[in-house]
């Protein structure tokens, strides 16, 4: 019976290995130069535009954007490849996780199929470009260019909006981003609602409490800091970089890591 078995237990690991095994993404480059076009999609002027704001804004920041454009990725899921490759180059400072991937397929593109692009965020930037700001970059910036077949623009875009965010972030000024609006996204509204959310419960917690008595008071003061006080809620976060070295402008990549943030299309 276990020699029947066995060929057909050999089939089934040989397929699902691959599904467990890390995305072939390309090796880390010795510098960084912002851009690195593997598909051949991007015309010069704009890689050199995009290389230019990128040394600008890490030498300005600290912060890292890096463009790559590949042929395929074998089958993985966008998502998965672009934190493969992320964690891998290292993008971004290693203490401050800054760094910032836009990453095309080009398979995927020319077939305008789903995971033909994606914006990774580091999580220390997560804050001034959350998902719905990654994923308003993508709709508004780069997918207009695209729909008119005009790739390089629809990057070039993209990395300026991506760039902007992060200019402003850091209070900086970049001349070539000073005509540029800024992205909105439902983020603000929502930082706005869990202010008021908290003010609510501050007010029912602590304010409440001495109006109707103080043996109420301790119980619910005891609810407080049990279910939401320190400790009250669980872990979470990005895993820091494992990738040593680093440098603004040409030098290398800054050991920065990533947990997942940003978006696809």
């Amino acid at each position: 019976m276990m020699r029947r078995l066995l060929p057909l237990l050999l089939i089934i690991l040989s397929i699902s290995i691959p599904a467990f095994a890390a995305p072939p993404v390309p090796p880390k480059p010795n510098t960084i130069n912002y851009v690195y076009d593997y598909a051949n999609i991007i015309n010069p002027a704009d890689e050199e535009t995009m290389r230019s704001l990128g040394k600008e804004i890490d030498s300005e920041t600290g912060a890292q954007i890096v463009v790559v454009t590949v042929d395929d990725m074998g089958g993985y899921p966008i998502e998965d490849y672009a934190l493969e490759l992320f964690r891998k180059w290292g993008i971004g400072n290693k203490e401050k996780n800054n760094g910032v991937l836009l990453i095309v397929n080009k398979k995927n593109l020319m077939e305008n199929t789903s995971g033909k692009v994606r914006i990774e965020v580091g999580y220390g930037l997560e804050g001034a470009i959350p998902d719905s700001v990654a994923g308003r970059i993508l709709d508004d910036y780069v997918l207009p260019s695209w729909d008119n077949n005009n790739y390089s623009e629809g990057i070039l875009n993209g990395y300026m909006a991506i760039a902007k965010e992060v200019a402003d972030e850091y209070g900086v000024d970049i001349e070539s981003l000073k005509s540029m609006p800024g992205v909105s996204g439902p983020s603000q509204d929502s930082d706005g609602s869990i202010r008021d959310l908290i003010l609510i419960l501050i007010l029912i917690f602590f304010i409440f409490p001495f109006i109707g008595g103080r043996g109420r008071r301790s119980v619910r003061r005891s609810i407080w800091w049990g279910g939401f006080g320190p400790g009250g809620f669980g872990g979470g976060g990005f895993g820091g970089g494992g990738f040593g070295g680093g440098g603004f402008g040409g030098g290398g990549f800054g050991g920065g890591s990533s947990g997942g943030g940003g978006a696809s299309r």
